[in-house]
């Protein structure tokens, strides 16, 4: 058996199992849509989070970020109905990106300390802690540690710091995955990276659930730009595709779907790239960058050294 036919394997092996209590843990409306196969298959028992009000993008359109959030928000309830999901099964904390965004700049810029941000932080690691702990998951799927978007990576980290505190105090087990979403601004898109030493595991969309991922996304209008970019770079790995085997168009691409156990021991003050610069690429907040070593690494000590 090929590697790629183990990972399709032992992903579709795992989601026969059917959790009882499902978590998506997502940063934005549209986070979901990178998995929607795997959000099918967990059934309808699945309870989707989205932390922020996705509206960091406001600026792309001709509305207020308050506006635009309630646009994404809109869009994201719709999406999941696809999937068969309730809105009473999904929830929003709606945290504005602007404001994230607006912390994180200041934290690199040195234009605010952390003993300052760490009013605005800890009011969104309390929302997903208290999520953690009202559910109850046996399973929870969050976006992965992957240096590729900040609020995606505070997310993971704040999942991760509640999981594990759930789990010792409850002595439950949760099952804790991560899923792909993008690096090195889009190049690496719905894939770990061909160096990461993780597990992973694939499944292959059948046919109904590859039309229910494509209704999914159509329910994200005010991101049509957004998927042509992605659509662009599936185009250019398809063109590999016909070299290698690979998938060969974008429909091909998302009919594959990737994720896997998220390591243990995973080092969160640590980059998940070589160099600083490379993640994160092109993130600034009117103009103040946003990077791992000055935005993102300072909230993750401040928690590992406040945890329980």
């Amino acid at each position: 058996m090929s590697s790629k036919s183990k990972m399709i394997a032992g992903g579709t092996r795992l989601l026969e199992r059917r959790f009882s209590r499902p978590l998506f843990m997502m940063a934005h409306h549209d986070d979901e849509i990178s998995q929607a196969g795997v959000f099918q298959r967990l059934g309808p028992n699945i309870r989707a989070v989205w932390v922020t009000n996705s509206d960091g993008l406001y600026f792309e359109s001709d509305m207020q970020p308050a506006d635009y959030g309630r646009l994404r928000m809109a869009e994201g309830i719709a999406s999941v109905a696809q999937a068969g999901i309730p809105e009473s099964s999904t929830r929003c904390h709606g945290w504005s990106e602007v404001e994230i965004y607006r912390w994180l700049s200041r934290l690199n810029s040195g234009a605010a300390s952390m003993e300052q941000a760490a009013g605005f932080f800890d009011c969104i690691r309390d929302d997903i802690r208290n999520d953690i702990f009202e559910i109850g998951p046996d399973a929870v799927f969050t976006l992965a540690w992957q240096g590729g978007q900040p609020e995606h990576d505070l997310v993971h980290f704040f999942t991760a710091l509640a999981v594990r505190e759930y789990s010792a105090k409850t002595g439950s087990a949760v099952e804790f995955f991560h899923m792909p979403a993008y690096e090195y601004t889009i190049l690496v898109a719905h894939r770990f990276h061909p160096f990461y030493r993780g597990q992973r595991l694939r499944i292959s969309l059948s046919e109904p659930e590859m039309e229910t991922k494509l209704r999914m996304i159509e329910q994200y209008p005010s991101q049509k730009r957004l998927f042509s970019d992605f659509q662009k770079v599936f185009s250019i790995v398809g063109k590999l595709g016909h070299l290698t085997g690979g998938p060969r168009n974008a429909t091909e691409w998302l009919s594959t779907e990737e994720f896997g156990p998220v390591p243990e021991g995973l080092d969160y003050t640590k980059n998940t790239h070589v160099f600083d610069r490379c993640s994160y690429i092109n993130d600034d907040f009117e103009g103040a960058p946003v990077t791992f070593r000055g935005s993102v690494r300072p909230i993750v000590q401040w928690y590992l050294g406040k945890s329980f």
